[in-house]
């Protein structure tokens, strides 16, 4: 037990340095501009940003009591990416908190924590261990944070004020991309969610753990409402095209990594999400080169521009 409760102490120690330093970087600056709404709505994100950035190395090596009941391996690793997804998803908000990025942000975590909030204690209350520290941790962070979220949501702060640049409809094969991202996401999410067992072992990989399922279940559920509701708008596409490929790149590492360790690997997840990763990751480089070309002033425009006035 000792062990473990100075895990838990090192652990807060850290993150309330990061949260100290997360304040001086991205809420500070803003002085006494921000309302007591929208420096709790950053302070939410800085939280998201710094609760997957500790986590995710602990989950990522099945860590013991890093997580509130025992995960498979994979299932770590999979949180662990999901935990880097969302770490990736604070940094845009908090480098450019626009209404739309922040929108997209609340909807993700929401869409994230709240499933398991609501079933974990009238499903699977079983599965914790309430004699561990860790147990006390889940329930209040997920309770807090999901709180949270849905209050912002309903009542969105305005942080900085939405330009041109933020508006921008989004390219329609950018469009379509995250649609299908959406589709897959969605019905892998709900298939995960609803049941622990299905026709085919390589995607309901944890038969009678119905509570990891769906642990990996909600991070699909949020993928899918984040490329949905992202897709028809150029900024928060290009937010969530990076969310995908983190997350993607991180589905493909931890089904490959079984490799390393001499388990089986789960093919349809390599791909699938491998797919995912490239396809999202070559969209997101043909957005930015889009916005870099639709930056540049034609060669007439930059003549119009240097060329005296000679009307009378």
């Amino acid at each position: 037990m000792l062990p473990q409760l100075l895990l838990h102490l090192l652990g807060a120690i850290f993150l309330s340095a990061c949260l100290w330093l997360a304040y001086r970087r991205w809420i500070r600056p803003f002085g006494t501009t921000l309302d007591r709404q929208a420096r709790g709505c950053l302070w939410l994100v800085v939280v998201t940003l710094w609760g997957g950035f500790v986590g995710a190395p602990f989950w990522w090596a099945d860590t013991t009591g890093a997580f509130s009941w025992n995960l498979p391996p994979l299932a770590g690793r999979m949180l662990a990416a999901a935990g880097w997804a969302f770490v990736v998803a604070a940094l845009f908000v908090l480098q450019h908190p626009s209404g739309g990025r922040v929108r997209l942000f609340l909807l993700l975590l929401a869409t994230y924590l709240a499933p398991l909030v609501l079933v974990a204690p009238l499903v699977h209350l079983d599965r914790f261990d309430f004699a561990a520290p860790i147990t006390y941790d889940f329930f209040a962070i997920a309770g807090g944070l999901t709180l949270a979220a849905l209050w912002f949501l309903a009542h969105q702060p305005r942080i900085i004020p939405e330009t041109r640049r933020d508006t921008a409809p989004a390219p329609p094969a950018i469009g379509a991309w995250l649609s299908l991202v959406a589709a897959l996401a969605g019905g892998w999410g709900v298939a995960l969610f609803v049941a622990d067992r299905g026709p085919s072992a390589t995607i309901w990989a944890w038969p009678g753990d119905l509570l990891t399922s769906r642990l990996i279940a909600v991070m699909l559920l949020a993928l899918a409402v984040g490329a949905a509701t992202s897709r028809g708008q150029a900024d928060r596409a290009g937010m969530m095209l990076a969310v995908a490929t983190t997350y993607g790149v991180g589905l493909l590492l931890a089904s490959l990594w079984g490799v390393l360790i001499g388990t089986p690997i789960k093919p349809a997840y390599a791909i699938t999400f491998g797919l995912i990763a490239c396809g999202s990751a070559l969209a997101l480089r043909a957005g930015h080169h889009r916005a870099r070309l639709a930056a540049v002033p034609a060669v007439g425009d930059q003549f119009q521009a240097t060329a005296p006035n000679n009307r009378p």
